[in-house]
């Protein structure tokens, strides 16, 4: 019997295929990548770099205190050139008098010295010649341009004369205008 009638009978062809078919996926199982011990999708939402417990403070020229900024957490990202705060709090002195807020939540993109502030934020405006002012929203953006806080999302006012809510409320740093848009609503109560 020759070698090729051996390899073609039923019995030995099965004996062969297996082997070819091992064979084959033990050289496949070499060449296949290495799997990394992180995914890939999972390093692209990592931040850069972390930093817990911050404490940030801005003087003018003469040493004189502008700002001060508190985090529990920042996270950085370079990609999406934007800093993320977990539960910040801010306060930053003007002529007129000083604001402060806080939030659950807060985005600084780079080169920026806006904030948005979201999850229960509210900023209170402490006034040398008035009353103080409190202003809460699902979110507030402080814009440095023009010195504003505008609140978005069941924005509310209350100030000694009572509660307003709008659609949006925007009040200023140095001055004690508040532009209200939208559906605008107040209780208001008389003092005796």
């Amino acid at each position: 019997m020759s070698l090729f009638e051996k390899f073609t009978k039923p019995k030995n062809l099965i004996i062969t295929g297996v082997a070819l078919i091992l064979a084959a996926s033990l050289g496949w199982y070499g060449v296949m990548p290495k799997p990394n011990l992180v995914e890939t999708d999972s390093l692209s939402s990592s931040p850069d770099y972390f930093i817990t417990k911050v404490k940030v403070k801005e003087f003018d020229i003469d040493g004189t205190l502008i700002e001060t900024l508190d985090a529990e957490k920042t996270l950085h990202y370079i990609t999406k050139s934007r800093t993320l705060l977990e539960k910040p709090y801010i306060e930053r002195q003007s002529k007129s008098g000083h604001w402060s807020a806080k939030a659950d939540k807060g985005v600084i993109e780079d080169g920026s010295n806006d904030i948005l502030l979201t999850v229960d934020a509210e900023a209170t405006k402490r006034y040398l010649q008035s009353e103080d002012i409190k202003l809460s929203a699902d979110s507030i953006h402080y814009l440095d341009k023009d010195q504003s806080l505008t609140s978005y999302g069941n924005p509310i006012l209350v100030s000694s004369q009572g509660e307003t809510s709008a659609d949006k409320i925007t009040t200023f740093i140095n001055s004690e205008e508040v532009v209200m848009t939208g559906s605008v609503r107040g209780k208001y109560e008389t003092i005796h």
